[in-house]
């Protein structure tokens, strides 16, 4: 088992790719808790990771909050006492018009899909630091490597640019001790994208 006794961080873990995700790494062997903001989103994850034998711990939190993200990680901690890996997985996406576009939808695109990355990173490290150890993965996209764009998304798509260039700096940073790499995974049909255009998906 390639993650036995491992501890596993993992935020949006409740549906699509970060559930996935907890029960791939579950089935290896790691100790795994999810962070959700939803509670449906947690029940979800906790039936089906029974359902299939395991079990996984929850946190209930928004990553785009500072005193959140430093309660839930402290929390982990306390729970499996040490944070081998942290998964950034936490993400939205609001499908509107260029010219309908506000600034609201750019605010809580970047709350969560870039800040709340450097704000689980930043609380995670701070415990990687101190047992000398650690693997963080930030989960971007293939939005934000496309080279044509994509109507209706320009705030998503410059957020997993930026988580990108993140995990870059964070990389050079955190090491030698702690490992940073990023996942921009390609189109992905999940809860989080079903709302989208038919053209976009």
């Amino acid at each position: 088992m390639r993650f036995k006794d491992k501890t596993a961080l993992i935020t949006g873990g409740g549906r699509g790719i970060g559930l996935t995700t907890a029960l791939l790494m579950l089935a290896e062997g790691a100790r795994v808790g999810i962070v959700e903001v939803k509670e449906t989103h947690i029940q979800h994850a906790l039936e089906t990771a029974r359902s299939k034998g395991f079990e996984v711990e929850a946190f209930k939190g928004d990553v785009s909050k500072k005193d959140s993200v430093e309660r839930f990680t402290e929390a982990f901690v306390k729970t499996f006492g040490r944070i081998d890996i942290l998964v950034n997985n936490a993400g939205v996406v609001i499908s509107r018009p260029f010219l309908e576009k506000t600034v609201e939808d750019w605010v809580k695109t970047l709350e969560v899909n870039l800040i709340g990355v450097f704000l689980c990173s930043q609380a995670a490290a701070k415990y990687m630091l101190k047992q000398k150890s650690g693997k963080i993965i930030n989960i971007s996209s293939i939005r934000g490597i496309d080279h044509c764009g994509r109507e209706g998304i320009m705030d998503y798509s410059a957020s997993k640019a930026a988580v990108i260039n993140l995990t870059k700096t964070m990389a050079k940073e955190l090491a030698p001790h702690i490992n940073v790499n990023t996942v921009a995974p390609g189109h992905t049909l999940t809860e989080m994208t079903q709302p989208l255009p038919d053209e976009i998906k």
